[in-house]
């Protein structure tokens, strides 16, 4: 039986109402390492959320815009890019399902910022003004699929460390926030030399917890090896289907 996978969306354009987005590489690489993928809407009630989860196996949250600060008890800075309440509503409450369920679950890029605060991190909002020394981390005008800087891969044992096989990659990199301190039941997998989060997982054995900064799904076309971490999540998601 092949994993049904909820992958989280978001809006396009600035006509009301507005529509539903998500880039196909997302699905394309889920479907292709095993699971069903099913768009998630970004207006669920918390009614629906449970509704949603009893019929999913793993949820991926995807990149997008920036979330909003006061989820973790800041105030705006002028860097700050577009906000969508509707989806940090949806996206927390998936999260409090899927950590009753022990479902698994990924992050990509604004997926990885939403598991850390949901799980009580913070972020930097704009890493250029509040890291110094940092390096570029969003090229605009770089095609998705380029390697732009290294990650060091920082436990041998990790899942990073099981898909690459190596301690340093170059990944692609689009975002200006991203983790200051790591929520409690985190473990930091990976970062870039001016101490950026590159990756992090659950420390709990029996709940697949995994998120990337970069994006993977952009990666694969030319970089093989980076569908190898969506393999590894459906593999959890299957096996979390023969627990039950």
């Amino acid at each position: 039986m092949k994993p049904v996978i909820g992958i989280t969306t978001s809006y396009i354009g600035e006509a009301s109402p507005m529509r539903i987005f998500l880039k196909e590489t997302y699905s394309n690489e889920i479907r292709q390492a095993g699971g069903l993928p099913m768009l998630l809407p970004l207006d669920i009630n918390i009614e629906d959320i449970k509704e949603y989860t009893a019929r999913l196996d793993g949820i991926l949250f995807s990149g997008g815009a920036d979330l909003s600060p006061h989820l973790f008890n800041e105030e705006p800075m002028w860097e700050l890019n577009c906000l969508l309440s509707s989806r940090d509503n949806t996206e927390l409450g998936l999260m409090k399902a899927a950590r009753d369920l022990r479902m698994p679950i990924f992050g990509i890029c604004r997926g990885c910022q939403t598991i850390n605060v949901a799980l009580g991190g913070t972020l930097y909002q704009d890493i250029q003004r509040q890291v110094p020394g940092s390096h570029g981390h969003y090229p605009k005008d770089t095609p998705a699929c380029e390697a732009y800087h290294s990650v060091s891969i920082l436990e041998a044992g990790s899942y990073m460390a099981e898909v690459f096989k190596q301690s340093v990659i170059r990944t692609n990199s689009f975002h200006h926030q991203s983790v200051k301190k790591l929520a409690e039941g985190l473990r930091l997998t990976a970062q870039t030399s001016d101490g950026i989060v590159e990756a992090f997982q659950g420390v709990d054995p029996g709940w697949y917890v995994h998120a990337v900064q970069f994006h993977p799904e952009a990666m694969s076309s030319k970089y093989p090896e980076f569908h190898g971490l969506f393999v590894s999540f459906i593999e959890a998601c299957r096996k979390k289907i023969g627990d039950k």
